[in-house]
């Protein structure tokens, strides 16, 4: 799934890097250097959720 601006928050921190954030789940985040690098950053980790999401509803 690909991220569209809508489904997440992207914000400047104090020291230059840039913090990104699902708007559905603020748990779900992401830090990066760049707009770019941060958004790719939580790209990665909210596939991963996914894909921990769906090891454990096979488990059960």
């Amino acid at each position: 799934m690909k991220l569209n601006k809508e489904d997440y928050v992207l914000e400047r921190t104090s020291d230059g890097g840039y913090f990104a954030w699902l708007s559905m789940n603020m748990q779900c985040n992401a830090y990066g250097d760049s707009p770019e690098e941060a958004v790719n950053n939580l790209q990665e980790i909210m596939e991963e959720m996914m894909d921990e999401m769906y090891l454990v509803e096979d488990f059960v």
